[in-house]
């Protein structure tokens, strides 16, 4: 910094001795020059002046050249897109038709079917069928009566239609009241007759020209909508030039958005990441998830600690393998998974078993998972080992301590703790009872009373 100022002050000394002549002298050199620069900077400010006002000109032609051709191009999109709606509801209008004379044909054949299978069997069920499916005719018919009342061809088969309606549906009816009346031989010379299959003949033929009329005008109908669809993909073609346009305006935008976006993923994989981490190094709770049918699908070290089984020994396998053989006998796997996806959630205790054969009592909440659509694509499973907790130790020395004979019961009814007393009295090494049925020591009637008094105290 002293350097610096030392140098500065040198210069500034220096110019303050320069000989005035030459202050004069460049002065009228300077002087001579003006006229030729002040002429030469005035053309270049002018030229400057006027290039940016015609860069500001362009820029506004521009600009409402293309508001212009915007308002053009939507004008006639919006158009086109409104003939193309019309065609579509047209064609969409047919469609329609077409479902219910098809929907119409399909109730009559199975208003027949009802018909012959109550004769034939005289199950009554067949005439709750035949109930929805006159219900199902009756209804189809009077939506195609009011699609087509633009179309005289079509309402000139209407009236033809219901009468072999009528036709078949009283017959349908003789050989139902002939069956209750008179039994299967009767009922069954009238089908064999084959008094009814000409009006059903007759319907389908009906109900063929009428879709043959339709197919006809959803052919033109598809031929102008190709047409407009044509006409829309041009106006949109010229739409999309202008659109890219745009499109270099909003690429550094979109650009920044990505970046952004990326930068969220990586933060979310890598919580993700370390989400999986903590789960599976959790030692206390056996946690893991299962496929839809109970397969292993994920297992942490807590559940290998815990159920014995190492992960390799685990996933693949039917999570059925942790409970008592009379836990599988009855079904209770299955069970609290039906539980688990009718309720969103199902949690119990209960004995559960570990690789060794020894059994234990677990709290184990089961959770149904997902997908966007709503179906259940598997289910997490958290368990924890209540005979290590310090709560359930408590509870254990409370038990025993206790004078009297105690037996804890989970709501299947099967014994999960009992105190020495509950030996001595009942005669059997506590091994012998833990996952037997309660009611296998205790009187016929008592047992039941007393699980169904637990059942109404929890809810």
């Amino acid at each position: 910094m002293k350097t610096i100022r030392s140098l500065l002050s040198k210069e500034g000394s220096d110019t303050s001795r320069r000989p005035a002549h030459d202050s004069g002298e460049k002065s009228s050199v300077d002087a001579g020059r003006v006229p030729q620069s002040a002429g030469g900077g005035s053309r270049s400010v002018g030229y400057t002046m006027v290039s940016r006002a015609l860069r500001e000109r362009i820029v506004q032609l521009a600009f409402g050249s293309a508001i212009a051709v915007l308002v053009v191009v939507g004008s006639l999109a919006y158009r086109s897109m409104l003939a193309s709606n019309e065609s579509n509801t047209w064609v969409n209008h047919t469609h329609e038709v077409l479902e219910n004379l098809e929907a119409a044909q399909f109730a009559m054949e199975t208003i027949a079917g009802s018909v012959r299978g109550f004769v034939l069997t005289g199950d009554e069920t067949y005439l709750e069928r035949y109930q929805a499916s006159l219900l199902s005719l009756t209804q189809h018919e009077a939506a195609v009566r009011s699609l087509t009342v633009d179309n005289p061809e079509q309402q000139r088969r209407i009236p033809e239609l219901e009468k072999l309606t009528a036709e078949r549906l009283q017959r349908a009816k003789i050989n139902i009241n002939l069956r209750q009346t008179e039994g299967l031989a009767a009922t069954a010379d009238t089908i064999r007759s084959g008094s009814g299959q000409q009006a059903t003949r007759d319907f389908e033929t009906i109900i063929s020209q009428m879709q043959n009329e339709e197919l006809r005008l959803l052919a033109l109908r598809d031929t102008t909508t190709k047409q407009q669809f044509s006409q829309t993909k041009a106006i949109l073609f010229l739409g999309t030039v202008l659109g890219l346009l745009i499109t270099g305006a909003a690429f550094w935008s979109v650009q920044r958005d990505i970046s952004r976006r990326r930068l969220a993923e990586k933060t979310l994989q890598d919580s993700e990441e370390q989400y999986r981490t903590l789960i599976s190094e959790v030692q206390d709770y056996a946690i893991f998830r299962l496929d839809p049918l109970g397969q292993v699908v994920t297992w942490n070290a807590g559940a290998e600690r815990i159920k014995g089984y190492t992960a390799e020994e685990a996933i693949g396998h039917n999570f059925s393998r942790f409970f008592t053989p009379d836990g599988i006998k009855h079904g209770r796997p299955e069970e609290i998974l039906r539980l688990a996806a009718a309720n969103g959630r199902h949690e119990e205790q209960g004995l559960r078993v570990r690789k060794n054969g020894l059994q234990f009592l677990a709290s184990s909440t089961s959770t149904a998972l997902h997908d966007e659509t709503g179906k259940v694509r598997g289910f997490s499973e958290i368990t924890r080992d209540l005979s290590e907790s310090k709560e359930s130790a408590k509870y254990r020395g409370l038990l025993e301590a206790a004078p009297d004979a105690m037996v804890v019961v989970n709501q299947s009814g099967e014994i999960v703790l009992l105190n020495l007393q509950a030996e001595k009295q009942f005669g059997y090494r506590r091994d012998e009872l833990v996952g037997q049925k309660v009611t296998n020591i205790i009187p016929n009637g008592f047992a039941e009373r007393l699980i169904a008094d637990g059942l109404r105290s929890r809810a």
